[in-house]
């Protein structure tokens, strides 16, 4: 259903489904030259201008508007009143995710009086019969996306239970192959299978003396074998792990072992227990027998252990020191019989490891020291640097003032634009060629615009924090040595440090070397 539209900006919207996808994958047009080509044909029919096209990246998800960075930006366009109308292809392709995304995207129309022009109908979210129509074309949307979901969840699981690999990367140590039907199976790969092999070996290995840990298995296929990794990246601990615990090399395949899980503090995959995973036997070869598998199991239950409580915080420099040689996190090393150490995290990292309270110690004097070259400083250069500061404001505020003058005069010119084209004095071409270097300019005035603002208020802020600087130092310095618990002196050290770089290249208890480590400081404070 089409009226005469009202002159105005208008924009397009595009975004792939998976049915595009496929498509496209057995040799068909691409996508969006084809919306494009329907859209700006529409356009010209409708004698209305296309300036600006929001594109979404090929393989976004279209069930969550959270996941599709361009319909956010579209909606905050909608949401300021810069469209007069937006164009897509089919209504759904703007929502078809859940009821709460479905209203968000109703409401942004509705409310900034947009338009919606399909080559089927426009939708004017102000009339009763177009708002009815529009939402139930969502509501249909919803249902197609939820059944075709079903269809894929449903699909997978019987592949798994007909021994099909449904990943579409093969694990380490086998190769993806198409299966003669359909689906896809595992081969084992020559080259990586022994690695697993070994991994299993020295993991398991019947002497206690003999086996390794991940930590050390990974730094065992690194240094000593130099083994390859399956995107040549050094193996860590993680990968390790990854690799022990999966069944697929006992012959088996898997399904929803960490499936993705919602909530409404965005999204996660948890790990789940094994029998709650879909376990099946596999059409593929195993390269590690059941029993050696198992064995792996046990023993990294027997090695697991609980991890601390959420918050808690043991050491008082958490997330402050990082190690001078590697730049790997230094981290709290408890002890029994001595006193905590600070060591780098880093396996086989030569900077050597330190007591905690030697650290805090030689801080705590680092930063006094600094304290009082700060003071001296700031008592040379009070009266310049404000000088200097009401200067360099003042003559940003005048840029400010330049830069807003500038857009009223280009916003009008664009608004003209609009006369112009009624009066035919434009052509549709020259028009959409007028309006986006227009339209250019007026984002690269208002960028400018909001980066001298954004400068102004940093030069404020900026004068504050020098003249709060020494007091809350002072108060650091005095408040720090009565505190007994980590998380507060943790938190102390972090208003007024971004990082402590540590480095001890020379050991030994009894050489005197136990406090001869380098402390680098970089405190939180405005340049």
């Amino acid at each position: 259903m089409y009226g005469k539209l009202p002159v105005g900006k208008y924009c397009a919207y595009l975004r792939k489904s998976r049915a595009d996808l496929e498509a496209e994958g057995r040799g068909e047009e691409d996508t969006y030259a084809k919306h494009e080509r329907i859209l700006f044909d529409l356009a010209r029919r409708l004698e209305i201008t296309i300036t600006e096209i929001y594109r979404e990246k090929a393989g976004t998800s279209g069930e969550r508007i959270s996941e599709r960075p361009e319909m956010i930006r579209l909606l905050s366009d909608v949401e300021d009143g810069v469209w007069n109308g937006v164009l897509a292809v089919e209504v759904e392709r703007l929502a078809r995710g859940d009821t709460m995304d479905q209203g968000i995207v109703a409401q942004a129309f509705k409310y900034s009086k947009t338009l919606i022009v399909t080559p089927m109908r426009t939708y004017d979210p102000l009339d009763p019969n177009d708002e009815e129509y529009f939402e139930f074309n969502l509501f249909m949307a919803r249902r197609e996306f939820k059944t075709i979901t079903r269809r894929l969840q449903d699909g997978r699981v019987g592949s798994v239970k007909e021994g099909k690999y449904v990943g579409n990367v093969a694990p380490y140590g086998y190769k993806r192959v198409k299966l003669p039907g359909k689906g896809w199976s595992l081969e084992i790969h020559p080259d990586q299978s022994p690695i697993v092999q070994l991994i299993f070996s020295l993991y398991t290995d019947p002497d206690p003396d003999r086996r390794m840990g991940t930590s050390r298995i990974a730094n065992y296929l690194n240094e000593d074998i130099k083994a390859p990794t399956l995107r040549n990246v050094r193996w860590t601990v993680a990968t390790v792990n990854g690799i022990i615990r999966n069944p697929v090399y006992m012959g088996k395949v898997k399904w929803k072992s960490r499936p993705l899980v919602k909530s409404r503090h965005g999204k996660s995959r948890p790990r789940m227990e094994l029998d709650k995973i879909i376990l099946e036997d596999g059409l593929h070869d195993s390269i590690i027998d059941e029993v050696t598998w198992k064995r792996a199991q046990e023993i990294m239950a027997s090695n697991s252990h609980p991890p601390a409580p959420k918050g808690k915080i043991s050491n008082p420099l958490a997330g402050l020191v990082r190690c001078g040689i590697c730049g790997g996190a230094v981290v709290l090393r408890p002890y029994v019989n001595n006193p905590d150490a600070l060591m780098c995290s880093t396996a086989r990292c030569k900077n050597i490891s330190s007591y905690l309270y030697l650290v805090e110690e030689k801080l705590l004097l680092a930063l006094r020291q600094w304290l009082d070259a700060y003071k001296a400083h700031m008592e040379t250069e009070t009266t310049q640097t404000s000088k200097t500061i009401d200067i360099r404001v003042n003559a940003l505020q005048e840029a400010a003032k330049g830069l807003q003058r500038k857009l009223k005069e280009l916003r009008e010119q664009l608004s003209n634009l609009d006369d112009l084209l009624e009066q035919k004095v434009y052509t549709v071409e020259k028009y959409v060629s007028r309006s986006s270097a227009l339209t250019d300019r007026i984002q690269e005035a208002e960028a400018a615009l909001m980066q001298v603002q954004s400068e102004i208020e940093l030069e404020v802020k900026r004068s504050q924090a020098k003249a709060q600087t020494i007091p809350q130092l002072e108060h650091v310095l005095e408040v720090y040595p009565t505190i007994q618990e980590p998380a507060q002196k943790n938190e102390l050290m972090k208003s007024i440090l971004e990082n402590v770089i540590y480095t001890k290249e020379k050991g030994g208890r009894w050489s005197g070397a136990q406090d001869q480590f380098t402390l680098q400081l970089q405190p939180r404070i405005p340049k």
